[in-house]
């Protein structure tokens, strides 16, 4: 239990030095490292949304992703997996999304923000607690996806290779 405590504080202590160092190197300083924020900059770079200031391609996301894939391919635990019910999936995931841009970005940023004295951040975090406790009182009313499934390998190779033509396309502009 000790060794998880500090395994978990030094993550934290990371994350954060890395999120200074993002700042430092130019990520806006209200933001350092923001997931949410990432990806609707990588949308505007494909086209998607026309306001100019944040149609970037961002490094950070295909690091993330390829870290983590590369991981699982140390680690021998890779093992491409999908669920049922994708709709419902893709309709969660994208309500998370607009609701972390609408409070100005996902739970890390919306951190760093309250550790900068941001207190709007604050009611980001009330809406945060909030959305927890009503998948927790779904949970327990016995609401679940049901179970995922084993996927072919192609499948869980395709959003790495996504990756890696970004960060190909990054790296040629």
């Amino acid at each position: 239990m000790k060794n998880r405590k500090l395994a978990l504080l030094l993550s934290g202590l990371l994350i954060g030095a890395i999120a200074v160092a993002l700042v430092f190197f130019g990520n806006p300083k209200n933001m350092g490292f923001c997931i949410a924020c990432f990806i609707r900059d990588i949308a505007g770079a494909a086209g998607m949304h026309q306001a100019a200031v944040v149609q970037y391609l961002r490094p950070e996301i295909p690091g993330l992703v390829l870290g983590a894939f590369l991981m699982s391919l140390l680690g021998k635990e890779f093992s491409p997996r999908g669920g049922s019910s994708p709709v419902i999936r893709f309709c969660l995931g994208f309500m998370v999304m607009i609701a972390a841009l609408v409070f100005l970005g996902c739970p890390l940023r919306m951190v760093l923000r309250i550790a900068g004295g941001d207190l709007n951040a604050i009611i980001g975090l009330l809406g945060f607690a909030l959305g927890i406790l009503a998948g927790v009182f779904f949970l327990k009313q016995g609401y679940s996806l049901k179970r995922s499934y084993r996927q072919p390998l192609a499948e869980g190779l395709l959003f790495p290779g996504i990756q890696i033509v970004l960060l190909v396309l990054l790296l040629a502009c």
